[in-house]
């Protein structure tokens, strides 16, 4: 690392640098573009992805002036799941930050349907291919490891999200939004609520889940502060919501806990996809009286929440476009020649927000996705693609 440079600039892009440079602040909803076009076949173990952009408003257009050495990569993405439709939307923006930049990187974007053994032959295709950097999501390191160690080997970059790598020693860094925090926003909004806005003496939540690491901080969070604050009782858990069946397994899954629990107040979901399926059997048992609370519960999440009668009553949310810009910025800093910082999660973290009846619709206006939502209106975007043709021009 050159320790005459400029230390933001060595970091590659901290939170106080950041808005040094950009100079905003605050939140604000942006009606961006439609989400991932397309999932089409892409052999027997992985399913290609298409990404298309579409119009993006908000912040304009910026022309990229990089350097031609930086430009017409081509990036393997392995997918943990398309399931889960917020990995399809970072895969979306990865497309635009690369379309902004004028980088015209071409993405191997493969779906592994959460399977360990479609991962390992995934990146393995992008080791023999020679792709020019790799982008993990969602898939945890450990269960890749051997691939991305020949990945390393064979010289190509590795960044992910959501990957679980703090002790890999394969993935350069990875960049995600910070789960603890988000589970804190959550666990203390659903006890609020519940104690004052619903007048629950006691509130008896029950805990559901899948069987995924990368959130299981948000499970550790929720539990400790539900466990050291007086009148809330964890009555049930249930973290084993299938990966591959998950609408219908969260259903049946919901279900069962309202019948063991006729004295449920809530139910608490943190894998994004069970949220609406919960909240579809709290509705189909008639059971007005119990509330359900998500984490990045999809669009359809927020959609929920927008109707206010639908037991769905509050998500927190990711800047997930935030997320993808700070990816190609890895990738960049890689492509290089430099290390990037392990802890720009910290550093640089990915804005976040809850959203309930009373925000909602200033957040997520009708007509827009609640995927797009963007910080400051995604001004930042421009700001992003300005940096890097500063750092990065011929």
């Amino acid at each position: 690392m050159d320790e005459n440079r400029d230390p933001d600039e060595q970091r590659g892009s901290t939170r106080a640098g950041f808005f040094k440079r950009v100079a905003i602040s605050g939140v604000a909803a942006s009606g961006a573009a439609g989400i991932l076009a397309a999932c089409g076949g892409g052999g027997k173990d992985a399913a290609a992805v298409t990404a298309t952009t579409g119009t993006s408003t908000g912040a304009g257009a910026a022309s990229g002036s990089i350097a031609a050495r930086y430009k017409n990569k081509t990036i393997g993405v392995p997918i943990n799941t398309l399931l889960d439709e917020n990995e399809a939307t970072l895969v979306k923006y990865l497309k635009e930050a690369s379309d902004r930049a004028g980088l015209n990187w071409k993405f191997l974007a493969d779906d592994t349907r959460s399977d360990q053994a479609a991962a390992q032959t995934t990146v393995q295709s992008y080791v023999t291919r020679k792709v020019d950097a790799i982008i993990d999501l969602v898939i945890p390191a450990s269960t890749i490891e051997a691939q991305l160690a020949a990945a390393t080997t064979a010289g190509i970059p590795i960044v992910g999200t959501y990957t679980f790598a703090e002790f890999s020693p394969s993935i350069l860094a990875d960049y995600s939004a910070i789960l603890d925090h988000d589970g804190v926003l959550m666990s203390h909004y659903l006890i609020n609520d519940q104690q004052h806005a619903r007048g629950h003496r006691t509130v008896r939540v029950a805990m559901l889940d899948a069987p995924l690491a990368v959130v299981s901080p948000r499970r550790w969070i929720f539990e400790a502060i539900a466990r050291n604050t007086p009148g809330v009782e964890i009555v049930a858990q249930d973290f084993a919501v299938s990966l591959t069946d998950t609408v219908n397994d969260a259903t049946r899954r919901a279900t069962a806990l309202l019948q063991k629990n006729s004295d449920l107040s809530c139910i608490w979901c943190n894998y994004p996809p069970i949220a609406v399926p919960a909240a579809s059997a709290v509705a189909q048992a008639g059971k007005t009286d119990v509330q359900v609370y998500g984490h990045i519960a999809q669009s359809g999440g927020v959609e929920a929440v927008r109707e206010r009668t639908n037991p769905l009553v509050a998500t927190t949310w990711f800047d997930l476009a935030y997320n993808s810009y700070g990816l190609v910025d890895l990738v960049l800093q890689a492509l290089a020649g430099r290390r990037p910082d392990r802890e720009v999660s910290y550093l640089s973290p990915v804005p976040d927000a809850l959203f309930d009846a009373s925000n909602v619709d200033i957040e997520v206006p009708k007509g827009t996705r609640a995927a797009d939502w963007k910080f400051a209106g995604g001004s930042y975007r421009d700001q992003f693609v300005a940096r890097w043709n500063q750092q990065y021009g011929s």
